[in-house]
């Protein structure tokens, strides 16, 4: 399995990061975490093909994370699947009628049967011969009274979690995650302080961990202080930068 972290700023755009999106290689089929802008373009020049994206998985619904949306469906149109089509997971069922009249505000060839679009729950989401994924409820965006889920990813016999954004306090840290051995995860380094985080890490069974939608205090030189605080974590810890690749 090959992963590339497409885009991993925050909320924001910075001089060395896009909005979030991660891309899952499997076989030769692809499925993205997040399309956060500008993740048809960073597709394009990673020269990723459109026409093996299986699926999108959406963990809220905040523009650093579903931004660029619309501009990958616009490219899955012109360039679609040879069998099938994509389909995306969006976690609020009222997104797609937003979405719906955007794509044709632009004059996209919308609706098109090779986009089709599934509603994220609690529980089992997707599975098909290469990939199984679960969505966890976070409370990234309980103070708006809307959903934000972290993902469980299967394939090759490895069990990767994605946390999406989380808490400030960090007390949404998926419960998979502190009682279940994972390969790999996948957590977010910006909505609270790495010390808040690190007695709770220290326990859990992680094989290797991937700090993603990195915030500004740990870009640059900064990204010194953070590998420092986190030093003392019983597995490897990587920061990640757009277009960075992974292997599982």
């Amino acid at each position: 399995m090959r992963i590339t972290t497409l885009g991993t700023s925050h909320g924001d755009h910075t001089y060395c990061r896009f909005n979030s999106s991660t891309l899952y290689e499997i076989g030769d089929q692809s499925y993205l975490v997040d399309c956060g802008e500008p993740v048809n373009g960073l597709m394009i020049r990673a020269n990723k093909p459109f026409g093996q994206l299986q699926a999108v998985f959406v963990t809220h619904m905040h523009e650093d994370h579903v931004g660029g949306l619309p501009d990958l469906i616009k490219a899955l149109v012109k360039r679609p699947r040879t069998e099938g089509g994509t389909t995306v997971f969006l976690p609020e069922v009222e997104a797609q009628a937003g979405l719906d009249g955007w794509l044709r505000a632009m004059h996209v060839a919308w609706p098109s049967p090779v986009v089709t679009f599934g509603v994220t729950t609690e529980g089992p989401v997707y599975d098909d011969s290469l990939l199984s994924v679960a969505a966890v409820p976070t409370e990234h965006m309980a103070p708006l009274g809307a959903p934000s889920f972290a993902y469980v990813l299967e394939a090759e016999g490895k069990r990767i979690v994605t946390t999406g954004d989380l808490r400030g306090d960090f007390a949404d840290f998926p419960e998979v995650i502190r009682q279940e051995r994972c390969d790999l995860c996948i957590c977010e380094i910006t909505h609270y302080k790495p010390e808040v985080a690190l007695p709770l890490l220290m326990a859990c069974p992680i094989d290797r961990l991937i700090l993603n939608h990195v915030h500004d205090p740990w870009h640059g030189e900064g990204e010194a202080r953070l590998r420092a605080i986190m030093a003392d974590l019983p597995y490897p810890v990587e920061i990640a930068h757009d277009g960075d690749e992974f292997t599982l």
